[in-house]
Protein backbone atom coordinates (compact mmCIF):
# COMPACT_ATOMS: atom_id res chain seq x y z
CA UNK A 1 0.00 0.00 0.00
CA UNK A 2 2.87 1.79 0.87
CA UNK A 3 4.09 1.81 -3.11
CA UNK A 4 0.77 2.06 -4.11
CA UNK A 5 -1.03 4.79 -3.01
CA UNK A 6 -3.81 4.02 -5.44
CA UNK A 7 -4.19 0.58 -4.31
CA UNK A 8 -4.26 1.69 -0.75
CA UNK A 9 -7.92 4.50 -1.65
CA UNK A 10 -9.13 2.09 -3.85
CA UNK A 11 -9.29 -0.52 -0.92
CA UNK A 12 -10.66 2.41 1.44
CA UNK A 13 -13.09 3.46 -1.03
CA UNK A 14 -14.50 -0.10 -1.27
CA UNK A 15 -14.63 -0.78 2.08
CA UNK A 16 -15.10 2.15 4.45
CA UNK A 17 -16.70 4.25 1.31
CA UNK A 18 -20.31 3.58 2.78
CA UNK A 19 -18.90 4.78 5.57
CA UNK A 20 -19.20 8.56 4.51
CA UNK A 21 -23.05 8.79 4.09
CA UNK A 22 -22.55 9.08 8.09
CA UNK A 23 -22.30 12.27 10.13
CA UNK A 24 -18.34 12.28 10.02
CA UNK A 25 -18.78 12.36 13.75
CA UNK A 26 -20.92 9.13 13.61
CA UNK A 27 -18.24 7.83 11.05
CA UNK A 28 -15.38 8.00 13.66
CA UNK A 29 -17.06 6.21 16.39
CA UNK A 30 -17.47 3.03 14.36
CA UNK A 31 -13.98 3.49 12.53
CA UNK A 32 -12.29 3.95 16.18
CA UNK A 33 -14.79 1.02 17.42
CA UNK A 34 -13.61 -0.60 14.74
CA UNK A 35 -9.95 -0.25 14.81
CA UNK A 36 -9.76 -0.77 18.78
CA UNK A 37 -11.75 -3.96 18.57
CA UNK A 38 -8.89 -5.66 16.19
CA UNK A 39 -6.56 -3.81 18.34
CA UNK A 40 -7.76 -6.14 20.74
CA UNK A 41 -7.64 -9.56 19.13
CA UNK A 42 -11.51 -9.39 18.43
CA UNK A 43 -12.53 -8.93 22.09
CA UNK A 44 -15.69 -7.00 22.46
CA UNK A 45 -14.96 -6.88 26.22
CA UNK A 46 -11.30 -5.79 26.20
CA UNK A 47 -12.27 -3.00 23.24
CA UNK A 48 -15.33 -1.80 25.92
CA UNK A 49 -12.63 -1.30 28.68
CA UNK A 50 -10.63 0.77 25.94
CA UNK A 51 -13.24 2.96 24.43
CA UNK A 52 -14.99 3.44 28.21
CA UNK A 53 -18.53 1.58 27.09
CA UNK A 54 -20.43 -1.03 27.53
CA UNK A 55 -19.85 -4.56 25.35
CA UNK A 56 -23.28 -4.44 24.15
CA UNK A 57 -22.22 -0.73 22.34
CA UNK A 58 -18.90 -2.11 20.62
CA UNK A 59 -21.19 -5.01 19.53
CA UNK A 60 -23.27 -3.04 18.25
CA UNK A 61 -21.18 -0.50 16.72
CA UNK A 62 -19.35 -3.48 14.69
CA UNK A 63 -23.11 -4.77 13.92
CA UNK A 64 -23.96 -1.30 12.32
CA UNK A 65 -20.31 -1.38 10.39
CA UNK A 66 -21.43 -4.63 8.87
CA UNK A 67 -25.13 -3.20 7.67
CA UNK A 68 -23.80 -0.65 6.26
CA UNK A 69 -20.78 -2.00 4.32
CA UNK A 70 -22.36 -5.44 3.68
CA UNK A 71 -19.45 -7.54 5.40
CA UNK A 72 -19.02 -9.77 8.09
CA UNK A 73 -16.40 -9.47 10.48
CA UNK A 74 -16.96 -13.22 11.11
CA UNK A 75 -16.04 -13.83 8.07
CA UNK A 76 -11.74 -14.30 7.54
CA UNK A 77 -12.14 -12.81 3.88
CA UNK A 78 -13.85 -10.02 4.75
CA UNK A 79 -12.22 -9.50 8.03
CA UNK A 80 -8.67 -9.45 6.51
CA UNK A 81 -9.78 -6.63 4.14
CA UNK A 82 -11.35 -4.19 6.59
CA UNK A 83 -8.18 -4.71 8.57
CA UNK A 84 -6.26 -3.88 5.46
CA UNK A 85 -8.66 -1.06 4.70
CA UNK A 86 -8.36 0.55 7.70
CA UNK A 87 -4.26 0.60 7.63
CA UNK A 88 -4.82 2.00 4.46
CA UNK A 89 -6.75 4.66 5.70
CA UNK A 90 -4.18 5.45 8.25
CA UNK A 91 -0.99 5.70 5.79
CA UNK A 92 -3.53 8.17 3.49
CA UNK A 93 -4.42 10.67 6.21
Amino acid sequence: MVSSPELGAALVERLLGPLAHLEPADAEVLLDTLATWLACDGSAQRASRRLYCHRNTVLNRLRRYEQLTGRSLSRPTDLTETTLALTARNFLT
